[in-house]
């Protein structure tokens, strides 16, 4: 499978003389470069994902509720207040929606980013620009003897967003 794409990019400008309405000049610009493409993938849904994580029952909603509102760069906050109002959405307590949390911290899910905010794991979910979740996956690159080598730049990611959050 090809990872990489071409693009060609064309640029038209025009110039208009504003007395005479005469066109003075047009300038045309291509451009042309290889960008990544986005990965093979296989639609899953959320509650595939929670029984092969064992998540069932109300758990498996809040998981939908989070990651349904989860940001660019796979940001998760869970604070008090979106904690209230996921509870009154499903019609649950809020002590199911923290165990939730914590059962999903646990497994791998979520992953730790500051008090209260969570980094979805990219390997499973992802809302942003291609090039962007690329960033947070985990790389696995298999040699001709069967060895692995596993390249993330995840701990790095957290850290500058963590710098500009």
């Amino acid at each position: 499978m090809k990872t990489k794409k071409f693009i060609t990019r064309v640029e038209t400008t025009e110039s208009y003389d504003l007395s005479s309405g005469e066109k003075q000049t047009l300038n045309v610009n291509v451009s042309s470069f290889l960008v990544d493409k986005e990965p093979e993938f296989i639609k899953l849904y959320i509650q595939d994902i929670g029984r092969l994580n064992s998540i069932n029952g109300k758990a498996n909603e809040v998981l939908l509720a989070f990651i349904s509102k989860m940001g660019y760069n796979n940001l998760i906050p869970t604070y008090k207040p979106i904690k209230e109002m996921i509870a009154r959405d499903l019609g649950i307590s809020l002590h199911t929606v923290s165990a939730a949390i914590k059962s999903f911290k646990k497994k791998g899910l979520f992953i730790p980013f500051a008090r209260g905010m969570y980094i979805a794991d990219p390997e499973l979910f992802a809302r942003g620009n291609w090039k962007d979740i690329k960033q947070l996956r985990v790389i696995i690159d298999y040699n001709k003897d069967g060895s692995k080598k596993i390249k993330s730049n995840l701990i790095e990611q957290v850290k500058q967003l963590k710098l500009n959050f």
